[in-house]
């Protein structure tokens, strides 16, 4: 077996020479060798016009550094716990507090496979453009990708993102087919007075679901090789998610457009601009289905009494419609560097409809129910000496359903030094809420769990404080959250009484120079409450590169690795007839470390690579988990190419 100690030692140690690499190369390299910024990158505004007015812009990454990262959970600050496929139900490992407000609909477990309208990019291409992203593993896994945008007609301009990811699963009952798809627009006048963005969007999950595998040691002494071969918990269970929706913003100037300059000696007199009110519509259709043919299954037992022993079908279906009224400052100038002073304040009307069915004696019953929320918001952006910035949002419930729930996020940005003497930037935030409990924590009404609490609100406070100079962030914060809610032992909701605080500090280090790319995530973590709240003390993603051009720069080929490690600790179990994790204090895992290989190579506008995953799987040592009864999958190829396209 692993020593843990040296396995830890080892990794600590291969993480400080690469993290040291990058001092070496900075005095080794001329500082003017700087990536040339490609023409041909496709700019996209997320959420609101305002993104693009305050010219908080984002590019299609299309670099070779992160063509292997296809995966949705392949993200550089975050570390998942994952079930035994691609696709399936997730967690975080680094503990963020969830402090979203107003009726929550959304599934935390699949968050990330579930696109909606934050995710909605709309595009603004200088020539048409299409990319197609393909990748294929071992046990016939494919994920495939297809993007596209185009300018119909003048500032008319439609964009399409599709994502599918389909694998039968090592394991007994652990296929997944997971799509999604989404359709945006996005339109201005000539003289820029008003403006539409629409879109639609779908998601379908199919997870088919075994409850992790019966016994443990036929994997980690590699008894049974065959992995289909070993008896899982649960072999006719399934969860079907279905999220869509559709939506659109439209603002409107209020004063008239500024006349063009004719006359240079004469320029029209500057008039103070009255901003713009913005309309947006929501819509959203959200529908969850666990079935399972057999529910006397033992792996139910320690739980609620059966109501239907011949079938579980429960079925959770939400709909909600949101109408929101704001005006802000903004006015026809698309910015350049963030303007002096941006405010904005408005209120939302949102009407909700909720139920729960649970099949009973072959009679459909259901419990229905219906909200509506009147909320209030506003926010404020103030740019001083270009050094300093400072942020700030509030949102309250002033009627209806949740009524007093309120949020305050606010933010201090300060550059330290000056142009030619940078000393980096300190930013400090300060998010407080106070929120109700979602819906499943209230009230729940299945086959195999039913509950009905009254619940109080959770009081959020979150300090985080951070340094950056160069290449490397620093972080230091505290999460303090009284009240907290969380699934305990029998997968039922529990609220404490008093007050728990998670510490937490991390470092980041981006740096690419030359040949070498280095993108590397440290964080410590730590609750005062370890009996509720379970995570690994120490974590690490660390993926570096080395980039050589071939055939005098027609092509580059790229061979890298990426890494994750987290400590080891009691871990989250998973309840697929809940969607949920939950606590257990029976088996630790973790000390493993996860190591991805892979070479790349980019011709023209493809991006091709080769990654071996799992590396370390090939050891002999069998004891890489994430999630309890869940193995990770075993060493294993991937193929994969990103291709874009132009007029």
């Amino acid at each position: 077996m692993h020593n843990p100690k040296k396995i830890t030692l080892t990794f600590i140690a291969t993480v400080g020479l690469l993290l040291l690499l990058p001092f070496y190369i900075n005095a080794q390299v001329d500082s003017t060798q700087i990536d040339r910024i490609d023409s041909t990158r496709i700019q996209y505004f997320s959420i609101s016009f305002d993104s693009l007015y305050l010219n908080k812009l984002h590019y299609t990454d299309t670099s070779l550094f992160k063509v292997s990262n296809f995966d949705p959970l392949d993200k550089p600050y975050q570390i998942f716990a994952t079930l035994s496929n691609a696709g399936t139900a997730n967690k975080m490992i680094l503990f963020k507090p969830d402090t979203k407000i107003g009726f929550d609909m959304g599934n935390k477990a699949n968050a990330s496979y579930l696109k909606t309208n934050s995710d909605v990019r709309f595009y603004i291409p200088l020539q048409p453009y299409s990319e197609i992203r393909y990748t294929m593993g071992g046990n016939k896994e494919q994920q495939l990708g297809v993007s596209f945008a185009r300018e119909f007609s003048p500032r008319l301009i439609i964009g399409m993102d599709y994502n599918l990811i389909n694998s039968p699963g090592p394991y007994l009952n652990s296929k997944t087919n997971n799509s999604s798809v989404i359709f945006s627009g996005n339109y201005t006048t000539k003289n820029n007075r008003y403006g539409l963005a629409a879109y639609y969007f779908r998601n379908k999950l199919e997870q088919q679901e075994n409850g992790g595998i019966l016994d443990d040691s036929l994997f980690i002494n590699n008894i049974e090789t065959d992995r289909r071969i070993i008896d899982v918990a649960l072999d006719n269970a399934n969860n079907l998610i279905k999220f869509s929706g559709f939506g659109w913003e439209q603002y409107f100037n209020l004063s008239a457009p500024p006349k063009k300059i004719t006359d240079s000696l004469s320029p029209p007199k500057k008039k103070i601009q009255t901003g713009r009110i913005k309309h947006s519509l929501y819509y959203q259709r959200n529908q969850f289905l666990y079935t399972d043919n057999n529910p006397k299954n033992v792996f139910y037992s320690p739980f609620d009494q059966l109501l239907d022993s011949t079938k579980t079908y429960d079925s959770t279906y939400v709909q909600v419609i949101r109408n929101s009224l704001i005006w802000n400052s903004l006015s026809y100038k698309i910015q350049d560097t963030p303007p002096p002073f941006f405010l904005y304040f408005g209120a939302e009307h949102a009407a909700f409809k909720f139920s729960q069915n649970s099949l009973v004696d072959s009679t459909l019953n259901a419990e229905k129910r219906q909200y509506d929320q009147v909320a209030v918001l506003g926010g404020m952006q103030l740019n001083l000496f270009r050094s300093t910035r400072i942020f700030a949002d509030a949102k309250l419930i002033v009627g209806g359903h949740q009524n007093g729930d309120w949020k305050l996020n606010t933010r201090w940005n300060q550059f330290i030094g000056t142009e030619s003497k940078n000393l980096g930037d300190v930013d400090f935030r300060i998010n407080v809420s106070s929120l109700s409990p979602d819906w499943i924590h209230n009230t729940y009404y299945s086959n195999h769990f039913r509950w009905n609490n009254e619940l109080d609100r959770s009081r959020t406070f979150e300090l985080e404080a951070s340094y950056q100079i160069k290449f490397i962030r620093l972080t230091a914060g505290q999460s303090t959250i009284d009240r907290y809610i969380y699934l305990n032992k029998n997968a039922r909701p529990q609220q404490i009484s008093g007050t728990l605080n998670v510490r937490s500090l991390s470092a980041k280090f981006i740096f690419k120079r030359g040949k070498f790319d280095l993108n590397a995530f440290l964080y410590y973590q730590n609750p005062d409450i370890d009996s509720i709240i379970h995570m690994p003390e120490f974590g690490a993603n660390l993926k570096f590169a080395f980039s050589q051009a071939l055939f005098d720069n027609a092509a580059v080929l790229q061979p890298g690795f990426n890494v994750r490690w987290f400590s080891a600790y009691y871990a989250d179990t998973y309840m697929p007839a809940l969607r949920s994790f939950y606590i257990q204090d029976e088996i630790k895992i973790g000390n493993y470390p996860y190591i991805d290989v892979y070479l790349a190579l980019k011709v023209k506008r493809a991006n091709i690579f080769l990654q071996y995953a799992n590396l370390m799987g090939l050891s002999g040592e069998f004891n890489y988990f994430t999630t309890p009864h869940y193995p990770m999958r075993d060493s294993r190829f991937y193929f994969g190419v990103s291709w874009r396209f132009y007029k």
